[in-house]
Order: C-alpha cells, then structure tokens, then sequence
C-alpha cells in the first residue's frame, strides 16, 4: 500500500486490523498492527487517526498486563484527539478508567467510567454500551464486587446478542473467565 502512495490509508487500516485481533484474542499481535499503526501515522504527521489508533494501542498493552505503558498511550491519545472525537474519547477513558482500578483507585476508575457510560449513550455505534458495560464490569470485579460484575457482564452479552455480534459475545466470555481466574 506505501508503494502506491497510500501511506494514509495503510496507517488508518491498522485500526481495523486491531479491533480484529482483539476480537480474536491475540493482544500480542492487536499490539503490533496498533503501534504499526502508530507509527506510520505519526510519520506522517496525522493526529485525527493516530489518536484513536493510540488509544487503541492503550487497549491491547492494557490487555498483555502492560499498565503504566498503557497508561502513557491513552493520556497521548486523548491529548491528541479532539474533546468531541468520541471513538478515542471513548476508548482512551475507558483504557485509564480500568487502568486506576488496576492501581487501587476504585473512585477515580468509577468516576472516569461515569464518563464512558456517558459517551455510549450519546454514541450511535451499537456496540459502544455493551463495550461500556464490560468497562464497569472489569471496575467493580477488581473492586471485590463479583456479584455485580456477574450482572454487567450479561447485560454487555445481552446487548451483544441483539445486535447479533458473535465475535463480541466470544470476547466477553473471554474477559469473564480471565477475571474469574485472576481471584
């Protein structure tokens, strides 16, 4: 794609290429295609894109247990995403919100995921309150509360079923026995 003068185009398409590995279950290469992404969008000087792409990136290190470096690429995405731009918004909250559950700072997690639920119901991407309930699901699960973690995890799986989103119900069943593992 580069050889044909679409560098844009190959940069961009890395952001589909994570949400496919990520759907798969391999963050290990979801991490690769995002900081693929990454970097060839900040060769070229493009920060709409590379915004969501960071956070994107943000996500999949998340996932390999990779905080504070997770961390450090939502904080540069949601500086370089406008505050209207509600896919990195939405992914970059997300990313920081578990990210200070994982630290121990359950109001902050809670507060940042008030916000996230916010962005999915203003959000026309039908999978956005699923995806936002999984958020909180993983908060209140490493907040000790099991029980409530249970509900918000069928709910995402509920959503997901109308919507006739199998690859997001997969993921989910993943993340739930991850969680349940980890106590």
């Amino acid at each position: 794609m580069n050889e044909r003068g679409l560098a844009l185009l190959a940069g961009y398409a890395m952001q589909t290429a994570w949400r496919i590995e990520m759907l798969a279950g391999d963050d290990a290469a979801a991490e690769r295609v995002a900081r693929r992404g990454c970097e060839q969008l900040d060769r070229l000087e493009e920060r709409a894109f590379l915004s969501t792409q960071a956070c994107q990136l943000a996500d999949a290190l998340y996932a390999l247990g990779r905080h504070d470096e997770s961390e450090q690429w939502a904080l540069r995405g949601l500086e370089l995403g406008s505050s209207d731009d509600l896919a990195t918004q939405f992914l970059g909250l997300s990313v920081r919100s578990r990210v200070s559950a994982r630290s121990g700072d359950i109001s902050a997690a809670l507060a940042l995921a008030e916000q996230v639920d916010r962005l999915a119901a203003a959000s026309d991407d039908p999978r956005d309150p699923a995806d936002a309930a999984l958020n909180r699901a993983e908060i209140v699960h490493l907040a000790g509360d099991r029980g409530r973690a249970s509900e918000l995890i069928g709910q995402a799986i509920e959503h997901y079923q109308r919507k006739e989103a199998t690859a997001y119900i997969a993921r989910a069943h993943r993340l739930a026995a991850q969680w349940a593992r980890a106590t």
